[in-house]
């Protein structure tokens, strides 16, 4: 009767720590809607600006596609917000989490982000492209207004709110899965001392 127990626990934990292992992660893709009107933009955003990246930092290990990248911009043009000549933005990794992909080094791009003042974000829906690409909502927007000459040389570290969901579940999942792992395994030892 022991035996059949012990088995049947065994079985019962293996089958409770697979489960939290191979369960499907939520994957969530990003599509954006029409893109919104100049108008909209001047509404919504909390910055619009052309610039020349300087820079783009992306993070030492990836945990998810949704990790922030970092843009360093030398602003050329503003049309709203109050934005030093250099100004940081982010935006996720990848495009699966509507990160913005198309940022090139020394190419310059117009930026629709929103956020708080002191870490503005954008995205693939946002509306940030290429300058080349972007003449009609140049001529929409018409004339802007220089940058703050001050430089801001003030970072904002990488918070741990950077760091998603998914990776907390990733880690309750391995955590789950190592309890149970130990607890088969001081299962086993005592039925075999038991036996003895």
């Amino acid at each position: 009767m022991w035996k059949r127990v012990a088995m049947n626990s065994l079985i019962f934990l293996f089958v409770f720590s697979t489960w939290f292992v191979v369960a499907p992660v939520n994957v969530h893709a990003c599509s954006c809607a029409e893109p919104p009107s100049i108008e909209d933009q001047m509404n919504r955003k909390t910055a619009i600006f052309t610039g020349k990246l300087l820079s783009l930092t992306k993070p030492d290990k990836m945990w998810s596609s949704a990790d922030p990248v970092k843009a360093q911009f030398e602003v050329k043009q503003v049309w709203k917000g109050e934005l030093d000549s250099q100004t940081t933005v982010y935006t996720a990794l990848s495009s699966e989490s509507c990160g913005y992909e198309g940022f090139e080094v020394n190419e310059e791009f117009i930026v629709f982000a929103y956020g708080k003042p002191d870490r503005l974000v954008t995205g693939l829906c946002e509306g940030t492209k290429n300058v080349k690409s972007a003449q009609e909502e140049l001529k929409i927007l018409g004339a802007g207004y220089e940058p703050s000459k001050i430089t801001s040389h003030q970072e904002n570290p990488l918070d741990l709110s950077s760091f998603n969901k998914e990776t907390n579940n990733r880690f309750l999942i391995i955590l789950v899965f190592l309890i149970s792992l130990t607890l088969s395994i001081l299962l086993v030892i005592f039925l075999r001392r038991r036996r003895r």
